[in-house]
């Protein structure tokens, strides 16, 4: 009778054990079948307009790396926030890890690898799927010269290699808001150049004033319809080195704005004490006027104002690489890897090791063992040699 209870005690420790590694393989297999979801959304992203899906990504990758990703990462990724924190060590290592979106597609075509990559599936899903508002169109290079026409340009500029156009639901709120403020108003195309660490949150947000450096016309957002104009406010910079597009980037808006005379400053402001600009700034102004004198800048302080309908980008393949495009594991150990992932650490290591290379260098004992250790050497070579 004694031995019936431990008997019992080991059968129930048996389903307990069970029931627990069945509930952990329910798991496991909840989150395989997510990541299959998640890439049969991002094959049918991929396939339906590669190019758009690449410049996105560039873009997300451009705001990732600056320094001033507090106000250029916005939207953020929420799985990267660790108690309010944003983990920016460990954006960055996952997106150094993504391979060419060529050969993601290629991956993600093989179903048993989906779990060794479930971090780059995770945050491509994030930012091609789920930010699908507003949407990228590559628009055919015949199409460009049509384009371009509507900002009514009469001074000569380089053409962009691509143009995407920016799409938003016709039901979003800022969409029904500018089409509101459009009633009974002339509708006119203009240029914008910014960063390009910028454009992901002008891409998601729209033009804000904060983005604008340039203040010498006041405060606002800078338009001009002259392309030429708005490319020196254009700074290029490296967004993504797997890209198709190009590593090295530049972007203009092409934007939609309403004009209305209450949120547009059409001329530089003039006051009895002068107009507070530099004699260089005056000379900067009239280049920027046209033959008939009239301003080809306009400064819009309300930005419900504008919408951004097409992106320019201009693009240049740099020759090194800054992202691999081969298959990555991230499960794959090395010291090479461990190292990339303990950055802080790396480099205090070197720095040790300095320290050290350098106490060993004025170190006099040290100079007497090593003269020793090179006469031993010389006698036992010198021996051999007879």
């Amino acid at each position: 009778m004694d031995g019936e209870p431990e008997a019992l005690s080991d059968t129930a420790t048996n389903c307990n054990l069970a029931s627990a590694s069945e509930t952990l393989s329910d798991h496991n297999q909840a989150k395989l079948d997510s990541l299959e979801k998640k890439a049969v959304h991002l094959r049918l992203v991929l396939e339906k307009d590669f190019k758009a899906a690449d410049i996105k990504w560039s873009l997300f990758v451009a705001a990732a790396f600056s320094f001033r990703y507090e106000s250029c990462l916005r939207p953020f990724p929420p799985a990267f926030l660790k108690n309010g924190v944003k983990d920016m060590d460990e954006l960055l290592s996952v997106i150094t890890d993504v391979p060419a979106l060529d050969l993601v597609l290629q991956q993600l075509d093989n179903l048993d690898n989906l779990s060794n990559i479930s971090d780059i599936i995770d945050l491509l899903f994030y930012v091609l799927v789920r930010l699908k508002e507003p949407s990228l169109k590559t628009i055919p290079a015949e199409v460009h010269e049509a384009i371009l026409a509507n900002a009514h340009s009469t001074i000569s500029a380089p053409k962009p290699q691509y143009i995407f156009q920016v799409s938003s639901s016709l039901k979003s709120s800022a969409e029904m808001k500018w089409k509101e403020l459009a009633k009974n108003h002339h509708i006119f195309y203009a240029y914008h150049g910014n960063r390009l660490e910028n454009f992901y949150t002008i891409f998601n947000f729209g033009l804000q004033q904060h983005l604008n450096k340039n203040t010498l016309l006041g405060n606002g957002v800078y338009l001009s319809p002259e392309l030429n104009l708005s490319l020196p406010y254009s700074h290029g910079g490296f967004g993504w080195g797997a890209s198709c597009i190009g590593g090295h980037l530049s972007c203009i808006a092409l934007c939609e704005v309403v004009d209305a005379p209450e949120g547009i400053n059409y001329q530089k402001p003039v006051s009895n004490e002068g107009d507070g600009l530099y004699e260089d700034e005056k000379s900067k102004l009239l280049t920027e006027q046209g033959c008939d004198g009239q301003m080809t800048q306009y400064v819009v302080t309300n930005c419900d104002l504008v919408r951004v309908r097409y992106m320019l980008v201009y693009a240049k393949q740099p020759a090194s690489m800054r992202f691999p495009t081969a298959n990555v594991n991230r499960n794959v150990g090395g010291l090479r890897q461990w190292l990339a992932r303990h950055k802080l650490f790396s480099i205090l290591l070197g720095y040790g090791l300095m320290l050290a290379t350098i106490g060993f260098a004025n170190n006099q004992p040290i100079h007497y063992y090593y003269k020793i250790l090179l006469k031993k050497l010389d006698i036992a070579y010198s021996s051999v040699k007879v």
